[in-house]
C-alpha cells in the first residue's frame, strides 16, 4: 500500500498476517490459497485480442447464463435443505483454478473452493497414481484447504477440449450431516476439528464420467443420513455434466480461444472496474469494531476490529488487536475466509454493479489477518462455526464500506448491515417420508435488511451470506425435516429503530414431531449484544438469544378453539402459553424435542439508518398500524403524540415532545475528556474476559489510548 498504510499502520512482529497460521498438511497447501490470479496463460492472451466489447459482453452473458441455470438445475435436483433454499454455488474456473462466473446463493462461495482446484494442478495432475484426464470427478469439504466449514460439500470436474485443459466446472454448498458429534454437523461444544465429522481434501471420486461406487459407500457410511447425501452428491455430479456441455457448446461455436480468453477478460475487466470504483471513493483510514458474546461453550466476550485503508486504487483490509483464538469451541475463522467474508458486502454493495462478480474484484484489495487469533486460527482447532466467525469481518465492512461510499456518487449503496444475529435450529429425525433428516430450515433466509439512506430496510431480505435465496416452502419442509412449523410472520418491535428502520425478520415458531429420535441442536451468537449495529444514529437490531417453550400447553388451547399470537414479542412479553419458558444461549448441543415443545427463533433484524427524532410520523403510524411497533415505541422511541385511537399523529404535540427528548438528550452529555477519563476506568467483569485476551487492547498487557488500535507503544511497523 502507498503511504497512508506505511504512517498509519502497525503490525506486530511474530504474528501472521497475509496467509493462514497453518503450515502444509495431506491436501492442504496455503500458499496456494493466498496466491491470487495465477498468470495469464498464451491462450488467454491471444483469445483476448481476438474479442471486441461486444463479442466480450456477449460472452460473458453466455457464461453468466450457464452458470444461473446449473444453480436452477442444482436446487431442483437435491434434497437438502440448504441447497433447496440458496445455500449453495456453480461456478466456471479458468484452467488454473480462478473462479470466472458464478450461479450462487451465496456470493462467498465465489471466491472460495478453488485452491483445491489449484492443489489437484499442482500435486496430483502428473502424479502417476492419480493424474488429471476428462470425465474425472473430484469431491471435498476441507476448509482448511480453501473451503468453509465441513458442511459445505463440493464437487470438481475439469473441462478438456481436443485433449487439453481449457476450465473447470464446480458445484456445491450446505449439505448438513457431516457425522459429527452433533446432529446435522454443527457441533456447537466442539473443541477440535476430530469432533466436527470427515474432512476431505480434493478426492476422486469418479473417472469417465462415473462415480465409483466404493468410494460413494464409504462416504455415504460416515453420516448419518446416508439417503439424503448419496442423492445431494448425485444431484451435483448432473448439475456438473449439464455446465460441461453448455460450456462445450460454446467452444464449438466461438472457437476455444475465444472462450478461454473471453473468461480471462472477465478478469481483467474485474479488476479494472474495481480499481475505477476505489478511484471515486475519498481516501482514508476507517475503523470499525465487533464484540461477541456467546462461543458455542461459554459466554463471554471476545473482540474484532477492522480497518480499512483506501487510497488511490487501492484498498488494505487489517484485522489485528484479535482476540486470541477459541480452543473451548468451534468460533475459529481462517486467513481464506476471513478474506471472503469480506466480498458479501463488497460484491452486494460497495462494488455494486460491477458484474459478474469473480475474483478478479478482489485483486485491488490486499488483507492482513492477525494470527493466530480467532480470526486465524490454527488447525487443530474446531472450525465448525467458521461462517459465524467470519462474519464479523462483513459487519465491519458494512460499517467502514457505508462511511467510504456516503461522500460519493455510490451513496445509494449506503446500509445499515443486514441480520446476522442468527439463532438457528437443527433438527434430526425420521421424517414425514420415512427417512432420516438433519438441516436447519428456509427460515435463515429471512434476515432484515439494513436501514439505508434514504428508505427504510427490507422485512425478510434474504440470506445473510447472499442475494439469491429462498425460505422454501413450510409444507414441503414439514416433510423433509422431523418438526412441524406452526407459523411464519413479521414480528413487533424487532427491528433496529430510526430515520429510516431497518426489516423484520421472518420469525418461525416450530413444535416438536413426537418422534422419539427427534432431536434439535441449534447454534448462533448475538444473545446478550448485537452484530446488527445503527448507522448515523439508528438503533441497532436487538440481540437475538434462543427461546424454548417446553411442555407448552398450546395444543390444548388449538383444540378448545383459542387464537394464540405466536409472536416472540407477545411471547415473552404476555406469556399467555403454559409451559417451561426458557431462554438461553443460541448455541446448543443436541437435546430432545417433543410434541409440545415449541422453539421460536430467526435470524435477528437490520440495524435503523439516521435519528429516530427525524422518522416521518406517518412513516410510524404505519408501522403501528402494521403491527411491526407497539405505541409505546411510537410514543418513547419516536416521540410520536398520537390520539386516543392511536391511528393518528399530532402535529403540534410531536413536535413538542421531540424538542423535549432533544433537550434531554443535551442534558445527558458531557465533554469529551471528561468521558475518556471516567470510560478508561471502566472494565467488565473478569469472567467475562477469560477469552478476551488482554483488556482493552488484546495483544497488549498496557494500553492507555483513548480509542483503540493505536499502537505507538506497543506494534511494531512494518510495510
Amino acid at each position: 500500500m502507498p503511504d497512508l498504510f506505511d504512517r498509519h499502520v502497525a503490525l506486530f512482529d511474530g504474528l501472521v498476517y497475509d496467509r493462514d497460521v497453518y503450515g502444509r498438511r495431506p491436501g492442504v497447501d496455503p500458499a496456494l490459497i493466498c496466491r491470487g490470479l495465477e498468470p495469464v496463460t498464451d491462450i488467454e492472451r491471444r483469445g483476448m485480442a481476438l474479442l471486441n466489447d461486444v463479442d466480450a459482453d456477449i460472452l460473458t452473458h453466455k457464461l453468466s447464463s450457464i452458470v444461473e441455470e446449473a444453480r436452477d438445475v442444482y436446487m431442483a435436483l437435491s434434497i437438502s435443505e440448504g441447497i433447496i433454499t440458496g445455500d449453495m454455488n456453480c461456478g466456471i474456473f479458468t484452467a488454473a483454478g480462478d473462479p470466472v462466473v458464478v450461479g450462487t446463493g451465496i456470493y462467498f462461495h465465489t471466491l472460495l473452493n478453488n485452491a483445491q482446484l489449484k492443489y489437484i494442478l499442482e500435486y496430483y495432475r502428473d502424479d502417476p497414481s492419480v493424474g488429471l484426464a476428462d470425465g474425472d470427478i473430484f469431491f471435498f469439504n476441507e476448509e482448511l484447504a480453501g473451503g468453509i466449514h465441513n458442511m459445505d460439500m463440493f464437487s470438481a470436474m475439469p473441462i478438456f477440449w481436443e485433449g487439453e485443459l481449457v476450465a473447470w466446472a464446480e458445484v456445491g454448498g450446505h449439505q448438513g450431516d457431516t457425522g459429527s458429534i452433533t446432529p446435522g454437523g454443527f457441533a456447537p461444544t466442539a473443541k477440535s476439528r476430530y469432533e466436527e465429522g470427515f474432512h476431505m481434501p480434493a478426492v476422486r471420486i469418479g473417472r469417465g464420467f462415473r462415480l465409483r461406487r466404493d468410494i460413494l459407500d464409504y462416504m455415504s457410511g460416515t453420516v448419518r443420513n446416508p439417503l439424503v447425501f448419496a442423492a445431494d452428491l448425485k444431484s451435483r455430479v448432473a448439475t456438473l455434466f449439464q455446465i460441461r456441455r453448455r460450456f462445450l457448446r460454446e467452444v464449438e461455436r466461438r472457437g476455444v480461444e475465444a472462450v478461454v480468453g473471453g473468461m480471462r477478460r472477465v478478469l481483467v475487466r474485474g479488476e479494472e472496474n474495481a480499481r475505477a470504483r476505489l478511484r471515486e471513493i475519498d481516501d482514508g483510514i476507517f475503523r470499525s469494531v465487533l464484540f461477541n458474546d456467546d462461543h458455542g461453550t461459554f459466554f463471554g466476550l471476545t473482540r474484532v476490529p477492522l480497518v480499512a485503508v483506501k487510497e488511490d486504487d487501492r484498498l488494505a483490509v487489517v484485522l489485528q488487536g484479535v482476540s486470541p483464538e477459541n480452543h473451548e469451541g468451534p468460533f475459529n475463522s481462517s486467513w481464506h475466509l476471513t478474506r471472503a467474508a469480506t466480498a458479501v458486502y463488497l460484491f452486494s454493495y460497495f462494488f455494486r454493479g460491477l458484474l459478474p462478480a469473480n475474483a478478479g474484484l478482489l485483486e485491488p484489495v490486499s488483507y492482513y489477518v492477525e494470527g493466530p487469533s480467532m480470526m486465524n486460527a490454527p488447525d487443530e482447532l474446531a472450525h465448525g462455526l467458521a461462517n459465524q466467525t467470519c462474519s464479523f469481518a462483513t459487519q465491519n465492512m458494512y460499517m467502514v464500506g457505508a462511511k467510504m461510499l456516503f461522500g460519493s456518487e455510490h451513496r445509494e449503496a449506503v446500509q445499515a448491515p443486514q441480520s446476522r444475529n442468527y439463532s438457528l435450529p437443527i433438527f434430526g429425525g425420521i421424517n414425514r417420508r420415512g427417512y432420516y433428516g438433519v438441516n436447519f430450515g428456509g427460515s435463515t433466509n429471512a434476515g432484515g435488511g439494513g436501514g439505508r439512506y434514504d428508505m427504510d430496510g427490507e422485512h425478510a431480505l434474504g440470506f445473510y451470506w447472499g442475494p439469491w435465496t429462498d425460505a422454501g416452502e413450510v409444507e414441503e419442509q414439514d416433510e423433509r425435516l422431523p418438526h412441524l412449523i406452526l407459523s411464519r410472520g413479521l414480528d413487533r418491535n424487532f427491528h433496529g429503530f430510526g430515520k429510516y428502520r431497518g426489516g423484520t425478520p421472518l420469525l418461525e415458531v416450530a413444535m416438536g414431531c413426537g418422534d422419539a429420535d427427534c432431536a434439535m441442536s441449534s447454534w448462533g451468537s448475538c444473545d446478550k449484544l448485537t452484530f446488527n449495529y445503527g448507522l448515523f444514529g439508528g438503533y441497532a437490531g436487538p440481540p437475538n438469544p434462543r427461546l424454548v417453550i417446553r411442555n407448552s400447553d398450546l395444543a390444548e388451547r388449538v383444540r378448545a378453539g383459542e387464537d394464540v399470537e405466536l409472536g416472540q414479542y407477545a411471547l415473552l412479553a404476555e406469556k399467555p402459553l403454559g409451559g417451561d419458558y426458557v431462554v438461553t444461549s443460541s448455541s446448543k448441543d443436541a437435546e430432545g424435542f417433543g410434541e409440545n415443545d415449541l422453539v421460536v427463533h430467526s435470524v435477528g433484524a437490520g440495524g435503523g439508518y439516521g435519528d429516530v427524532l427525524e422518522r416521518d410520523p406517518e412513516l410510524v403510524l404505519a408501522d403501528l398500524a402494521d403491527g411491526l411497533i407497539t405505541r409505546d415505541v411510537a410514543e418513547k422511541i419516536y416521540g410520536v403524540a398520537l390520539d386516543d385511537t392511536g391511528t393518528r399523529a399530532d402535529e403540534a404535540g410531536t413536535e413538542r415532545r421531540r424538542t423535549r427528548i432533544r433537550k434531554d438528550r443535551l442534558a445527558k452529555g458531557r465533554k469529551f475528556d471528561d468521558f475518556v477519563r471516567d470510560w478508561k476506568k471502566k472494565r467488565p467483569p473478569a469472567g467475562a474476559l477469560e477469552k478476551y485476551g488482554n483488556w482493552p487492547e488484546p495483544r497488549l498487557e498496557i494500553y492507555d489510548e483513548p480509542f483503540w488500535g493505536l499502537y505507538r507503544n506497543g506494534g511494531t511497523r512494518r510495510g
